[in-house]
């Protein structure tokens, strides 16, 4: 009789169990995000500046702060609103910039989005 639950079970457990990893990466990676991260944006070759990060980190939960350099409208700071990670994707949510970017072998890299433009961005933390 229980021989005939047994691939229905084994079923179940194998797909349950890569959704139950995959979380902990993503918590994971959402813990490698906390700290002081400093680096650029770019629009294009000639177009670009300074940009720096701070993360917290608290269980799924990510505060933070953005300082954007020598943008088309000047320096201006953003706050995060929300982030959140798949697939080894992290996406920010900020008042003016949205953000997604993936760890890389010497920081974090990828792209943001504003009402206006996008472009790219790189990101080393700071010990």
């Amino acid at each position: 009789m229980l021989k005939g639950f047994r691939l229905p079970l084994l079923a179940a457990a194998l797909a349950v169990a890569p959704a139950t990893a995959r979380a902990e990466d993503d918590a994971a990676l959402l813990a490698r995000l906390a700290g002081n991260w400093v680096g650029e944006w770019a629009f294009d070759a000639n177009v670009k500046g300074k940009l720096t990060a701070t993360f917290t980190v608290d269980g799924t939960k990510v505060k933070g702060k953005t300082m954007w350099f020598a943008t088309a409208v000047g320096d201006f700071g953003d706050e995060v609103q929300r982030a959140k990670v798949s697939k080894g994707v992290i996406r920010v949510t900020e008042a003016t910039m949205d953000f997604e970017v993936t760890f890389s072998e010497d920081g974090l890299s990828g792209t943001w989005t504003s009402p206006m433009a996008t472009g790219t961005l790189k990101l080393k933390k700071q010990e």
